[in-house]
């Protein structure tokens, strides 16, 4: 069992995404494996899961239709305690095929809306910062996607957490608009420091040149 977890966290390393079916089997039960590497301590193995899952929503939905569900209701208030990396994999997911998650899109937005959640003492940072990184996948093109939450997403850019005021930057580069341009210069000089996946990279940037990116990025 040990052998076979460890292959398939090699595959993720090496992004081979369509060995892991060939290896394992386009089957559920491989996915059911993929789901639980979101618990991963290593930070790059989970992030990597998150990609694997963007990628069977454009290849394979029909096997991860049921796990699209369950990683919704994990970000619901009646689940009782919510899903490492859910929010990360239904942005990519919708990134990839918006059909899978319709639904799991009111849900995060839901979740940034209540200060309950997203506000201290009781928020819970990593699946914050994973609800931030989740709608720069949706909104980045497609900006009315998130459009109702902007208002909030542009007040995280003064949070105290650097990791915090870093995703939302990088979102709001992903979103765009001319609220989001203000918000990121203002960031230009913030030497907080944190972790970003970006084109299935993980590197440790500051705050200042996660903002100064997403500038770029919108005015290209």
């Amino acid at each position: 069992m040990k052998r076979s977890r460890q292959a398939l966290v090699e595959l993720l390393r090496a992004r081979k995404y369509p060995e892991v079916l060939v290896t394992f089997g386009a089957h559920r039960k491989t996915v059911r494996s993929l789901r639980s590497l979101l618990y991963a301590e290593e930070a790059l193995v989970k992030w990597r899961t998150v990609s694997m899952f963007g990628w069977l929503a454009a290849e394979r939905p029909d096997l991860i239709a049921q796990e699209v569900d369950r990683l919704i209701w994990s970000l619901n208030d009646e689940a009782g305690s919510i899903g490492r990396g859910a929010p990360e994999c239904i942005g990519e997911i919708g990134r990839n095929n918006i059909g899978l998650v319709q639904h799991g899109v009111d849900v995060v937005i839901h979740y940034i809306e209540d200060p309950e959640t997203c506000r201290p003492p009781n928020r819970n940072t990593e699946i914050l910062v994973g609800v931030l990184w989740a709608l720069g996948r949706l909104g980045g093109g497609k900006p009315k996607r998130v459009q109702k939450v902007m208002p909030v997403l542009l007040s995280f850019t003064e949070d105290p957490d650097a990791a915090v005021r870093g995703m939302a930057a990088w979102s709001l580069g992903q979103i765009g608009g001319a609220d989001a341009t203000a918000r990121l210069q203002g960031l230009t000089e913030d030497a907080g420091v944190t972790l970003l996946y970006e084109d299935e990279q993980l590197n440790e940037k500051t705050v200042a040149a996660i903002a100064r990116e997403a500038l770029a990025h919108l005015n290209r």
